[in-house]
């Protein structure tokens, strides 16, 4: 079978989110307040310092919070520079060309209807998006290459505004950086939550201008997930759940404290994991995860792949993967990413995956409702 994702992606999806009652629980007042107010209500990974002639936007350092990782300093581009001006980058707002890196950046600017803004994206084999997929295909939008090493020269010639870049520790953005060109960076998978991470929406929305959109959207997205977890709350059992496949030699497992594992709770079920402390992936050995999920009663997988995954294909591929309790009493649903916009949808509206889920773990609870990314497998 194909290899499902680029490590970048691998990465990026399967992580995070604490263990507070439902949907995130109580909210994060996690924003310094300014002189004009603003409040971030769930997200733990930026704050926002509104004045009257400038917004500063402080990204945390997800591997190491004390720090900051970034500081960027809003200007509006039709007001003057003001004469004094806290440290950070300048960025003159709304951005109106600017460079995408990933499949997850431009899913959040077409849902704030500024997809058109977009003038180069990298790893483009990887975006499902419909209008970037058409665009590339006709020249409108240069791939510029592998997200760590873009290619520069056509990065100088689109001269855009800014590059939106997902930051992995330890992981450089190459010569791009030489270039002068503002990275607007996001760690949004680094939340501590769903919600947390769905509200990084209003992070993008800073820049671009979209800000009373983006806080509809959120609120929508809020209510939604609430909603569904009041159902959940309802059961008498959850089942024992565990996710996904190995990648090479190793199972990247989602961390007890991830959103991926709380998703799972918040659905309903028991994660296996879920006495693990940690908030990013777990690199373990298939023999680790077979010792500890081994008898767990539903299995969750995600690939890309142009054919659908099927108990046989499965076996065929690996056949340890049969060992499972899972497998043998036949209580596998996977999502083929390559067909559905899991990832896409993943970090905007964490409802519609919850849903999914949701319904996996209890579909009495939700009757007539048909599954959007988790289909039970085939033989």
């Amino acid at each position: 079978m194909k290899k499902r994702l680029v490590l970048s992606q691998l990465l990026l999806l399967p992580l995070l989110f604490c263990l507070f009652a439902c949907g995130g629980g109580k909210k994060e007042t996690s924003a310094t307040n300014g002189a004009m107010g603003y409040t971030v209500e769930y997200a733990r990974g930026f704050q926002v310092n509104r004045q009257p002639d400038y917004t500063v936007v402080t990204v945390r350092d997800p591997w190491d919070t004390i720090r900051v990782l970034q500081q960027y300093v809003l200007v509006e581009k039709s007001a003057s520079l003001p004469a004094s001006l806290p440290s950070g980058k300048l960025i003159r707002t709304p951005l109106t060309n600017v460079v995408a890196y990933s499949t997850i950046h431009c899913a959040t600017l077409q849902e704030l209807q500024s997809i058109g803004i977009i003038k180069g994206v990298c790893e483009s084999k990887y975006i499902d998006i419909p209008y970037i997929k058409q665009a590339v295909a006709e020249g409108r939008i240069p791939d510029l290459g592998m997200a760590g090493n873009p290619d520069i020269e056509r990065v100088i010639m689109l001269s855009p505004d800014a590059i939106f870049a997902t930051p992995i520790q330890g992981m450089p953005y190459g010569n791009v950086e030489k270039t002068g060109i503002p990275m607007i960076e996001t760690p949004d998978y680094m939340e501590s939550s769903p919600l947390g991470r769905a509200e990084w929406i209003r992070f993008y929305s800073l820049f671009i201008g979209k800000e009373a959109l983006a806080d509809s959207l959120f609120h929508e997205t809020v209510g939604r997930y609430r909603a569904i977890c009041e159902k959940t709350k309802q059961v008498d059992r959850s089942p024992s759940v565990f996710m996904d496949l190995k990648y090479g030699n190793v199972w990247y497992i989602a961390g007890g404290k991830s959103f991926l594992a709380n998703m799972v709770k918040d659905a309903g079920a028991n994660y296996i994991w879920a006495d693990d402390s940690s908030t990013g992936a777990l690199p373990l050995a298939f023999e680790t995860v077979l010792d500890k999920a081994g008898e767990a009663e539903i299995w969750l997988v995600k690939y890309n792949n142009m054919e659908d995954l099927t108990y046989l294909r499965l076996a065929n591929e690996y056949k340890p993967y049969s060992y499972f309790t899972a497998f043998k009493n036949r209580s596998i649903y996977e999502c083929n990413t390559g067909k559905s916009t899991y990832y896409e949808d993943l970090p905007i509206h964490p409802d519609y995956i919850l849903q999914d889920m949701a319904f996996v773990f209890h579909p009495e609870l939700f009757p007539g409702y048909e599954p959007k990314y988790y289909q039970k497998m085939k033989e």
